[in-house]
């Protein structure tokens, strides 16, 4: 990533390189998995699917758990952090306004980087062939020893995929 933040995944074709969750029955609601050391951030490389209707709402979570009972939570809304695989979205600023920064993605296709600017993007959603992973950080208490990460989907008709996680240790 232009920040330096590395993601790795298995690169075998037949090697498991996601984990989905889903109010579906095909997937779990929810995906734990545990953690440990401390953190300052965690950066996810997420794909899935949303749509209209989850629109300004939390369509899913990814909570950081500490040891001492305590969480630090990154809501997944669409559109301010959780786009779909298929598209970006079309912002305007009038019938699709955003107030958030726009999320980096990368182009699952090509590799493509993309650091969309608020100020040019505006008026170019589009499809994107491939599809794109959308990037997202959450900053961490480093202070507090890490128990696990959860991923949820907490709305109907969307898909979360956890691609890769990264923690920036102190």
């Amino acid at each position: 990533m232009p920040n330096g933040i590395f993601f790795s995944t298995p690169s075998a074709s037949e090697a498991k390189n996601i984990v989905f969750t889903s109010q579906w029955d095909k997937y779990p609601h929810d995906v734990t998995i545990p953690l440990n050391g401390h953190a300052n951030h965690a950066y996810f490389l997420m794909a899935g699917s949303t749509n209209f209707m989850q629109s300004h709402i939390d369509n899913g979570e990814v909570v950081v758990a500490y040891a001492d009972g305590s969480s630090a939570r990154l809501a997944l809304r669409n559109p301010e952090t959780w786009w779909p695989i298929d598209q970006d979205y079309f912002i305007d600023d009038y019938q699709f306004p955003l107030e958030s920064t726009l999320p980096p993605r990368v182009d699952l296709r090509t590799g493509n980087i993309r650091v969309l600017n608020p100020a040019t993007f505006k008026g170019e959603g589009r499809a994107v062939p491939g599809g794109a992973a959308t990037v997202l950080d959450l900053a961490l208490d480093p202070a507090k020893q890490l128990q696990s990460l959860t991923v949820r989907t907490l709305c109907n008709d969307v898909v979360i995929g956890l691609m890769s996680v990264t923690l920036e240790r102190p």
